[in-house]
């Protein structure tokens, strides 16, 4: 039988998450305080990240070596327009996979999704070398790369909404600031190990071709890792699904999309995500721009041109890692919001400040700021999907989630290319980030106090005095997954409570 989503579910009893119910690997469930590294204790949790690692490994050498090819070939000059359009070509058109991946990642085997599209991704990426090596023009390459990321959508994804199911649900953000940062850490050394390679072997096509063909390795050993867990390990645990395939991917988009209006909490933090995207593509295209045409001469141990770009990743990688340590003590110290207000805030006064002076050093201090940034609210984001987002749902949730964040990525590059000049020195352009950034905080962090007073209200008339209300979070896990008749700020309960509880 087929239960529509705008219905409640029979009242039959539901099955909680295991993460409700049981202990992972000696962490108990429930735990808003958990060390990321204590996390490294679970099996499942280790295995998935390290899916994650050489998933990652393998994007980040594939993406090194295509820019190599493309934007810093000697042959090619690349204004901003010309970037704009690249990375509208990659991203717009793979974006449209997203809701069709989310149907797919909420109705069938996560686990057999991740495999099939990583070997898809490894079969593409021998393509993109061959075409490579017969020295194809960029829009051929282009076309290559955007198979080769339609596939990596099923597996991006596929990862996140596997995730609440190996580790509590109190444990969700210090878990994605382990998986989340290691991937994007994985990115950075694999763009590295690309550069470093076309460095060491040639810097013409059939050189960048042997690089290119050496990225599906790092593909089959997450295809050997995903292979470990069983059948339905990763979920999902139930479907609402209807039996028409062709229904279900049609009906991917819109169905996400109702469920983040359904639980706020949900869709004003893809929202914010979104909107640091928006800055984090805008201060890409700059960066791009300046190390193409206006950084001439190094300075000290920073370089122009291609090898600046690979300092600038390991600047990155730093605030990556910084912010995988820090976000857990920052949320247990301050809140979620207050955490997330504190560090738009930081962004922008770092844009302000270093933004306009346009120099190695300016960029090499900025970077890892703003990547530290992206990195704590994402890791944040996340755990808010997968807490308040019904499980039947969350693999279209983060569908529209990834498609949003590449649709902004990259409006920021058609807004800079209409107003940053061809060496990337554009003030506006940076006062606009500033003032984007900021506002975005401000705007999210009353939003989400606003709807954390509304549920507690909404509990105190639910629990009169002298009952006990019981834990927000068990309101989430007993309600029938998909029943839309939940309290007025609905989503609220598992991460608003959490975020309350590690503030005291």
């Amino acid at each position: 039988m087929v239960v529509s989503s705008d219905a409640p579910r029979p009242s039959a009893p539901q099955a909680k998450h295991p993460s409700e119910h049981k202990r992972h690997g000696g962490v108990a469930a429930g735990e808003t305080s958990v060390r990321a590294l204590s996390l490294l204790r679970i099996p499942a949790l280790r295995r998935l990240i390290g899916i994650r690692i050489f998933s990652s490994l393998g994007d980040g050498a594939f993406q090194g070596a295509l820019v190599s090819a493309v934007f810093f070939n000697p042959t090619r000059e690349s204004s901003a327009a010309a970037i704009a359009a690249a990375f509208a070509v990659l991203l717009l058109p793979y974006s449209v996979i997203g809701p069709f991946a989310g149907a797919l990642l909420d109705r069938w085997s996560r686990r057999s999704v991740i495999i099939v599209a990583t070997l898809m991704r490894a079969v593409l990426v021998l393509g993109v070398a061959s075409m490579l090596a017969a020295g194809a023009p960029s829009w051929v390459l282009l076309v290559g790369a955007l198979l080769v990321t339609g596939a990596a959508r099923f597996v991006g994804s596929g990862m996140s909404a596997a995730l609440p199911h190996t580790v509590p649900t109190g444990a969700l953000v210090p878990a994605n600031a382990l998986a989340v940062t290691c991937g994007s850490i994985a990115a950075a050394a694999g763009g590295g190990y690309a550069i470093l390679m076309r460095d060491l072997i040639g810097v013409t096509n059939g050189p960048i071709a042997v690089v290119t063909a050496t990225v599906p390795v790092f593909y089959l050993v997450a295809v050997v890792l995903t292979a470990g867990f069983s059948h339905g390990a990763l979920g999902p645990d139930a479907t609402d699904e209807p039996t028409q395939p062709v229904r279900a991917v049609l009906a991917g988009f819109s169905s996400a999309l109702r469920h983040a209006v359904q639980r706020p909490t949900v869709g004003v933090s893809v929202v914010l995500v979104v909107t640091v995207r928006f800055c984090f593509g805008m201060a890409t295209l700059v960066i791009l721009l300046l190390y193409q045409h206006h950084f001439t001469a190094r300075v000290g141990p920073l370089l122009p041109g291609l090898n600046g770009i690979a300092e600038v990743l390991a600047a990155i990688s730093v605030g990556l890692l910084a912010g995988a340590v820090a976000t857990p003590v920052l949320v247990r110290m301050f809140g979620r919001t207050a955490t997330i207000l504190g560090l738009m805030i930081a962004a922008s006064v770092t844009a302000a400040v270093c933004g306009p002076r346009f120099s190695l050093v300016a960029i090499f201090v900025a970077a890892p700021v703003l990547a530290f940034t992206y990195q704590a609210v994402k890791v944040c984001v996340d755990s808010i999907v997968q807490s308040d987002a019904d499980d039947a749902y969350v693999g279209r949730v983060f569908a529209l989630y990834d498609t949003a964040n590449n649709v902004f990525y990259v409006g920021a590059f058609a807004v800079g290319a209409l107003v940053v000049p061809f060496d990337g020195r554009s003030v506006a352009l940076i006062v606009v980030m500033a003032v984007v950034y900021a506002a975005a905080g401000i705007v999210y962090a009353a939003v989400a106090r606003r709807l954390r007073r509304a549920h507690e209200a909404a509990l105190a008339g639910a629990h009169p005095a002298g009952r006990p209300a019981a834990h927000p979070a068990a309101h989430r896990a007993e309600r029938p997954t998909g029943y839309p008749g939940a309290l007025p700020a609905a989503g609220v309960p598992a991460s608003e409570a959490a975020d309350k509880h590690s503030a005291r």
